[in-house]
């Protein structure tokens, strides 16, 4: 349930930021960055950080990156909508 949740806001982060600065490498370093700082701050969960960080990891890349994904696919359509309607 928590790596659910975990992928839907790593989706969210990642959707929101490739949004606003078209960059795919910002929108999904800034959620892992983010997940690997608050993981290893939190003191009280040492003897978990490795199983945290070796399926945390990888679910936020790919909810990051398919966040960031999403938006290229949404926005290469509404491009090539309007190509089409220009060549008419």
């Amino acid at each position: 349930m928590l790596f659910a949740l975990l992928f839907v806001i790593s989706f969210l982060a990642g959707l929101c930021i490739y949004w606003y600065t078209r960059q795919w490498i910002v929108a999904v370093l800034i959620p892992m960055l983010l997940f690997l700082i608050d993981t290893l701050m939190d003191k009280s969960a040492i003897d978990a950080w490795m199983f945290t960080l070796i399926f945390g990891l990888p679910i936020v890349l790919f909810g990051s990156l398919l966040g960031a994904y999403i938006i290229q696919i949404k926005h290469f359509d509404i491009v090539e909508d309007d190509a089409k309607e220009s060549d008419i």
